[in-house]
């Protein structure tokens, strides 16, 4: 069952969407509801909290602490590492940039290997000066965890979101 809601004229612009979300401390697994395009939602200014419902939250490993299905669960959204979009849908709002380049870009807590839009005239040195927002795509992504986690985190993302200010350091590919 498709569980993401996408608008139709006269229908409300809330539409719900399966994510993945990684901090530091833990993973998600759950919905997340947005007014619109998801990734005009998540890069909107003022937007300190998101909120992920039918949550199945993990710790990393290392903290010994068990799986939880919390009905919600509210997350400091400049702490999120990245949010990959698992369906379809909001893959289908997406409009990828005419120019891109394979990238694999280094966080605290894994390797991502992916197209990433080069908008304008944006170099390797500068292309998320280009960017605006906190979250940046990546298209045809292969998250590489540099942690064991109490559950089977997913190796690939059609559609993923890395904060930038997460980034350590990333190269061509």
């Amino acid at each position: 069952m498709n569980r993401s809601l996408a608008p139709t004229l006269g229908d409300s612009p809330v539409q719900k969407h399966r994510v993945l979300a990684a901090n530091d401390l833990q993973w998600i697994d759950g919905m997340l509801t947005t007014l619109g395009n998801p990734t005009t939602y998540i890069n909107q200014d003022g937007l300190d909290f998101l909120s992920i419902t039918e949550a199945r939250v993990a710790p990393w490993a290392f903290t010994g602490l068990p799986t939880t299905h919390p009905n919600e669960v509210i997350v400091m959204r400049e702490h999120l590492h990245f949010l990959a979009f698992t369906e379809d849908a909001a893959f289908d709002q997406f409009r990828e940039a005419p120019h891109t380049e394979t990238l694999l870009i280094n966080l605290g807590i894994a390797v991502i290997r992916g197209r990433v839009p080069f908008l304008s005239e944006a170099k390797l040195t500068n292309f998320l000066d280009f960017w605006k927002g906190l979250f940046f795509p990546v298209t045809k992504a292969q998250v590489h965890f540099l942690a064991t986690s109490a559950g089977d985190l997913p190796a690939q993302a059609r559609l993923l979101y890395i904060n930038r200010r997460a980034v350590q350091s990333y190269t061509p590919a």
